[in-house]
């Protein structure tokens, strides 16, 4: 884990479109930078790594023709893909994303979220067209919390106990007696003893009693389907002929 001394709050990976963003999407991560280090936070601005690498050793796919496509395929393969992801892997405390218009025509944004969804990662998304139904469901559900407005979120992250987006010895994400959410954002205290293994999700009371309906109220989705396809399998199945074939 990459740690700034001057930054001790938590690394913030800075997610969004970059290809077709103007600029990269360098103007929103530069000024979410400096607001991020006022408070202690400690930016991973992937725009100005980019431009950084760039400066040093070249473009890697962007002069590629469309007759070079295996080549820029590897080349995105080896030097964005697996790089982002592990530096949301290995790197990361928390993910700020800004859904917008570029993100729609991408693909590498909504990979690094269900990366840090995976890995119980907390996401906290902008929503630029401040309607919710504008970010697709599954989308909206990896993120930990969504924020219409850059203030807002800024307000979140700066009410936040010190520490908390970083995990505890046990794998939580613990500041004190508070504890984070992984569904809602919530910051919740906890009056007795502290969680001695990892809790993952961890959820606040609220949403503990709403992911208990959740499960007990539905027929689970993964065993229904395997249960159809097997009955499926079962009904389609072709009956082994035992006609002796004669030669």
């Amino acid at each position: 884990m990459i740690k700034h001394p001057s930054y001790p709050l938590g690394n913030i990976y800075l997610s969004g479109g970059m290809q077709h963003a103007t600029d990269l999407g360098a103007g929103w991560r530069l000024s979410c930078s400096e607001r991020l280090k006022n408070m202690g936070f400690f930016p991973l601005d992937i725009t100005e790594l980019d431009v950084a690498y760039s400066d040093a050793h070249g473009h890697l796919y962007r002069y590629l023709s469309d007759d070079e496509l295996l080549q820029r395929k590897s080349n995105i393969r080896k030097h964005f893909i697996e790089t982002d992801i592990n530096l949301i892997r290995n790197d990361t405390d928390a993910v700020i994303v800004l859904y917008d218009e570029s993100v729609r025509l991408g693909a590498g944004t909504t990979s690094e979220v269900h990366e840090a969804f995976m890995l119980d990662i907390p996401v906290f998304c902008i929503n630029s067209y401040k309607k919710l139904d504008e970010i697709p469901g599954w989308f909206q559900s990896e993120t930990t919390a969504i924020f219409n407005e850059w203030e807002d979120l800024y307000a979140y992250m700066a009410s936040l106990p010190e520490g908390i987006l970083k995990r505890d010895v046990y794998g939580n994400r613990r500041s004190g007696n508070h504890y984070l959410c992984s569904l809602c954002g919530v910051v919740e205290e906890k009056h007795k003893t502290h969680y001695v293994s990892k809790v993952s999700p961890l959820y606040c009371k609220s949403c503990v009693e709403l992911v208990k309906n959740t499960f007990e109220t539905h027929k689970d989705r993964y065993q229904f389907f395997v249960e159809y396809l097997e009955r499926q399998s079962s009904d389609e199945a072709v009956p082994t002929s035992t006609t002796e074939v004669k030669l």
